[in-house]
């Protein structure tokens, strides 16, 4: 039996408001090939590879870079690069780290290559995509250094860094935090594009200034430095309000004994209207705002009130915002601090599998082949039994979700069932079924995008013990909110 091709993504236009968004700020117009699973009407940049789950195959050079090779004598040479470059992408076999370790050997043995901007390209994003965060560092850079002004890629980089614990990641997180806000402040004077309201733009301008601040509050934050991350987060909430904002200065005002300014902000935090697939935080919040509440008035009578009329001031002050829920990942770069919904509407932390091989199945309720696919992960999920690792999931990315556990019914799954609550966006997920598997140390280290009946079940198997086997990472402490 032949290959099943996977289906494209049958995404509606993302809002302009998504293509902004802090986690994956993108200036479409501006940077079209840093925008994550959307399918933008401008071109897609030139990679040496679309994605490590495709047929692979060189980049095409344009007519640009075949002029600077030399009329004679490079034939040789050319072929040797080509033949090298496929070799890098067809041995890697759908790993993704093998994947970044041979273009960077080839970048070694090829340096003035002239798809050498495209190859970096391709290791930076594959690294992001199989969430390996010191290679998405190390190629970040590289395309930093000839993209400077590239709104995207600083924020990428200021996740990335701040996820280190070294001053060296600090200092640099914070240098581009602050490239970041200077950009956003200048580019938030220019006058919207033709093709953008300009109350479109306006939000989305305050919403790309707030992420910027918000960003290098959460640096200062972790460090310690606490005046100048309550002084960016002030700037950040006064800019476009948020929920998570409001607590993170209700946390700092605590800290310091600042009992009233703790209590507005929780109340703020706790009444703000948006949705939440966190039950579980929304009860800590809860706990926080009691404390300090009855810390003040020796109970908590009068709380209600209280939030009620919080809640009120901020459906009159947010009335245009109201109705435009986003993602409660909207703000997230790493796979394990996303926090999706099952099907009967509690939460799945990822964070809490951290350690854990993970085997993730993308998929749709209209999407032909993940139907076999889902037919061929129960086998593997049958074989695996018993045993608390690898653990299974299939994330669907349904828009509508009325039919979704239906389908789940009629094909009598098994596996756990969640919705990928934007995590298709974060991964570049664009076609199903897509097929993930998730190593140890949170990686990813096998993908492919459609399935072959006849070797599914032994392919995915392998690389599941594969993974299985290999040294756990040392204990490290879980990331900061």
């Amino acid at each position: 039996m032949n290959h099943v091709e996977p289906v494209p993504r049958r995404r509606a236009q993302p809002s302009l408001r998504l293509a902004f968004a802090f986690c994956g700020i993108v200036f479409v117009a501006a940077n079209p090939y840093l925008a994550r699973g959307q399918q933008a009407a401008t071109p897609a940049p030139p990679s040496a590879v679309q994605s490590a789950g495709e047929k692979p195959k060189p980049p095409a050079q344009s007519a640009e870079e075949n002029q600077k090779q030399p009329a004679e004598g490079s034939s040789t040479s050319a072929q040797k690069e080509n033949a090298a470059l496929t070799e890098a992408v067809e041995s890697a076999h759908r790993d993704p780290q093998v994947l970044i370790k041979n273009l960077a050997s080839f970048l070694e043995r090829f340096p003035d290559s002239p798809r050498r901007e495209q190859v970096v390209l391709t290791i930076y994003r594959q690294a992001l995509q199989s969430n390996d965060p010191h290679m998405a560092i190390e190629y970040g850079e590289k395309l930093l250094a000839i993209h400077s002004g590239d709104l995207a890629l600083l924020s990428s980089l200021v996740d990335l860094l701040g996820r280190e614990n070294d001053a060296g990641s600090h200092a640099k997180a914070i240098a581009d935090a602050t490239q970041f806000i200077d950009l956003a402040e200048r580019v938030s004077t220019e006058p919207a594009p033709k093709n953008i309201a300009a109350e479109q733009w306006q939000e989305t301008c305050s919403l790309t200034r707030s992420s910027g601040f918000l960003m290098r509050g959460k640096l200062y934050d972790k460090a310690g430095e606490n005046g100048k991350a309550f002084a960016d987060y002030e700037k950040s909430f006064a800019i476009y309000p948020s929920s998570d904002v409001a607590e993170r200065l209700a946390d700092l005002a605590a800290k310091q004994g600042d009992g009233d300014r703790a209590l507005e902000y929780y109340a703020t935090a706790f009444a703000f209207p948006e949705r939440s697939v966190d039950p579980a935080h929304r009860e800590e919040l809860r706990k926080k705002l009691g404390y300090i509440y009855a810390g003040k008035y020796k109970s908590e009578k009068g709380l209600g009130d209280l939030v009620l009329a919080k809640y009120d001031d901020l459906n009159r002050a947010l009335k245009a915002r109201i109705g435009q829920s986003k993602s409660a990942n909207v703000e997230v770069h790493d796979p394990f601090q996303f926090v999706l919904e099952r099907l009967d509407g509690t939460s799945v932390r990822l964070g809490d599998y951290r350690g854990k091989v993970i085997m993730v199945d993308f998929w749709a309720t209209w999407c032909g082949p993940c139907r076999l696919a889902g037919r061929l992960m129960e086998r593997v999920v049958a074989d695996f039994r018993g045993q608390t690792d690898p653990l299974f999931l299939a994330l669907n990315t349904d828009q509508d979700r009325t039919g979704v556990a239906g389908f789940v019914r009629e094909e009598q799954w098994k596996i756990p069932v969640a919705y990928a609550d934007g995590l298709d966006h974060l991964l570049e997920v664009t076609a199903l079924p897509t097929i993930l598997i998730f190593d140890r140390q949170g990686r990813v280290v096998f993908r492919t995008e459609g399935v072959d009946p006849e070797t599914f079940q032994q392919q995915v198997e392998q690389k599941l013990h594969e993974a299985l086997v290999a040294l756990a990472p040392a204990s490290a402490p879980a990331p900061s909110r």
